[in-house]
């Protein structure tokens, strides 16, 4: 299944466990705001997507503007990472060595993110994942790719389609993976395959959305290229 020219990995979720903690902020903050939710709510109805939309999601249930709650959401978010950290999602590590050991040349990788580049960089450089993705050459082209770049977030196409282009790639050599609902719509408009990554979000709404396959983790992933 990750035969392909290019992977595009998804970064909150994906590669790194940071989804139980942005969403426990945001729940916090969307509360503060006066419409009380939890960490779960904010799982099944925020993750993955723009937080301007979540931000006129939350206006509208109150019925008044919030000029705050996304500066509130960024200052407590950073806070909370640069106390508590962020772990790399289990397995990840393992499933980039197995890539970088296929007797074949290893497919290009990089990373299609909702999330600042600021955001990323941070989570990555904690988790020991940054340097993961780096050209195999030496080179420092880009292979670290935000929404904020481009100005389309998920489930926009763009930010995948931008990714494919700068590195180089056909959109149908692509595979993303991905554990959002708002991702897997985006790849699957780009014209590319997905892999859904079940942690957060069931089963049945990645296929919903439109996944190629299904894993509950990566360490399938490492069994299938392992058996292949």
């Amino acid at each position: 299944m990750l035969e392909s020219e290019l992977i595009i990995f998804d970064c909150d979720g994906v590669l790194v466990d940071t989804e139980p903690l942005t969403n426990r902020v945001l729940a916090r903050c969307v509360t503060q705001a006066g419409w009380e939710v939890d960490t779960a709510y904010s799982i099944t109805h925020f993750k993955g997507r723009n937080l301007t939309d979540i931000l006129a999601d939350v206006e509208s249930h109150l019925g008044k503007e919030l000029p705050s709650l996304i500066d509130d959401y960024r200052k407590q978010m950073y806070e909370e990472i640069n106390t508590f950290g962020v772990p790399a999602l289990s397995g990840i590590h393992e499933l980039l060595d197995a890539l970088d050991e296929l007797e074949h040349e290893a497919p290009h990788r990089c990373i299609g993110t909702n999330a600042p580049l600021e955001k990323a960089r941070l989570t990555l450089g904690g988790s020991g994942l940054i340097n993961r993705f780096e050209h195999r050459d030496g080179s420092d082209r880009q292979t670290m790719f935000s929404a904020y770049e481009v100005g389309k977030w998920k489930p926009d196409p763009g930010l995948f389609l931008h990714a494919a282009l700068t590195m180089g790639h056909d959109p149908k050599d692509c595979i993303v993976v991905e554990d959002s609902t708002a991702g897997v719509t985006a790849a699957i408009a780009a014209g590319m395959r997905v892999i859904g990554l079940a942690d957060l979000t069931p089963v049945d709404d990645l296929l919903e959305a439109g996944a190629t396959r299904v894993v509950e983790s990566h360490h399938e992933l490492i069994d299938d290229l392992k058996q292949g």
